[in-house]
């Protein structure tokens, strides 16, 4: 399960403790922290950043339908299942899209199954995440450029050039000058890029021809969409024909 960080608010110091308990009981649910009040509740929102809400709809200085409506201000992805002895107030919770309405005495399956689902509804929402994230990685590499956080295709680097303490990426369309180091930079990147000099990460994809450079230990590769030209030592030869021949 995916660990789940919540928080709890009654004015009732045995209901507290008593979802304390219940939380003790499920694996990798972490308590941040409780609340009597609204007030509290909302610093608590502020401060733990938690995933889930469980909320008495009475509280002494707010109503729990209105601090839920300023939870979803603050935090709009936060679960909140209401937990409460007043059933008037169950249309007005789905209204605010409340997770779960539990009347008390409080049933400790119940809050047991409902968190449950949502770890395995957050579970799934990671996994998209992940994906997405990774898939974004495979294609995009980003670059911090001053103020700037820039998202170049990878098939539009050419190859990237250590300049100093700076990497050069050689574009398509153009240049970019980064403040990291080209090591950094292969860590990120692909199996389409190729380490071809201790200077120079290659493209693959945008070779068009290796020329031999006679009288010297290195080889000359140039672009399709580049003018530009990287060094390759004889050594990686092999390596470097192997990938473009596989």
């Amino acid at each position: 399960m995916i660990p789940v960080k919540a928080i709890a608010a009654d004015d009732e110091p045995g209901v507290l403790l008593l979802l304390k308990s219940i939380l003790c009981e499920l694996d990798d649910i972490q308590l941040v922290g409780t609340a009597k009040n609204a007030a509290d509740t909302l610093r608590l929102v502020k401060d733990r950043n938690p995933d889930l809400a469980l909320l008495d709809i009475e509280l002494p200085d707010m109503k729990g339908i209105k601090l839920a409506e300023k939870i979803q201000e603050m935090k709009p992805d936060l679960y909140i299942i209401f937990i409460t002895a007043h059933k008037e107030y169950s249309l007005e919770a789905y209204r605010v899209y409340a997770y779960d309405y539990i009347l008390k005495p409080i049933d400790k399956e119940r809050v047991k199954n409902t968190i449950h689902r949502i770890q395995k509804t957050l579970g799934a929402s990671e996994r998209l995440l992940t994906k997405l994230a990774s898939r974004l990685q495979t294609t995009k590499l980003a670059i911090n450029l001053g103020y700037e956080r820039v998202f170049l295709n990878l098939n539009d680097i050419c190859y990237l050039e250590k300049h100093g303490r700076q990497t050069i990426l050689h574009c398509v369309n153009g240049n970019h000058t980064a403040r990291d180091t080209l090591r950094n930079f292969e860590q990120q990147l692909g199996t389409g890029f190729f380490r071809s000099h201790k200077s120079y990460i290659i493209n693959i994809e945008q070779i068009e021809r290796v020329v031999n450079l006679p009288g010297s230990s290195y080889y000359e590769v140039k672009f399709k969409k580049s003018n530009g030209k990287a060094l390759l030592t004889r050594n990686r030869v092999h390596a470097l024909m192997n990938l473009l021949e596989s």
